[in-house]
């Protein structure tokens, strides 16, 4: 039952993030979605492998949950607050933008503990704060220097 969720849920974001009109080029979807991918798997391997402090249950429905959602659903979400981000014109909404987020995939990650699909072991909630607020950092100044490079200084970021 978990897995179909997780499922669906990922599907209703891909639809979503497919049928919105992006103002990100292709190459930058694909860099954003890799560097996103990148940074979580790490995340939860470190805290998976090397920290004990997250434990994924050895059943092969909730290794399958973690695993879609690792792989679409975390790197989705944060390739879309790209592009939000982009077309918000005030630095409060950009502010506003960031923190929603944050408190979104944040929600998220407790959500799969809660179904337990990836269960936290000695975990203080504002780890899991530091970690998006990090990832999402370092997405946005990927996306300031790899939009430079790609338009080569002849659009505002």
């Amino acid at each position: 039952m978990t897995l179909l969720f997780y499922i669906v849920l990922n599907i209703f974001f891909l639809v979503f993030f497919i049928k919105k009109k992006k103002n990100l080029h292709i190459l930058e979807i694909l860099l954003y979605w890799l560097a996103a991918s990148y940074f979580f798997q790490n995340y939860s391997a470190l805290c998976y492998m090397n920290f004990k402090t997250l434990i994924i249950p050895d059943k092969l429905s909730y290794e399958l949950s973690h695993f879609i959602n690792r792989i679409i659903l975390y790197p989705l979400l944060m390739v879309s607050f790209l592009h939000f981000h982009l077309n918000s014109s005030t630095k409060i909404k950009k502010i506003l933008l960031l923190l929603s987020y944050i408190l979104l995939l944040t929600g998220l990650e407790w959500l799969e503990d809660f179904f337990g699909v990836l269960n936290h072991v000695n975990w203080q909630i504002w780890w899991s704060f530091s970690f998006w607020v990090l990832s999402l950092c370092v997405l946005l100044g990927l996306k300031y220097a790899f939009r430079k490079v790609l338009y080569k200084g002849r659009i505002k970021l």
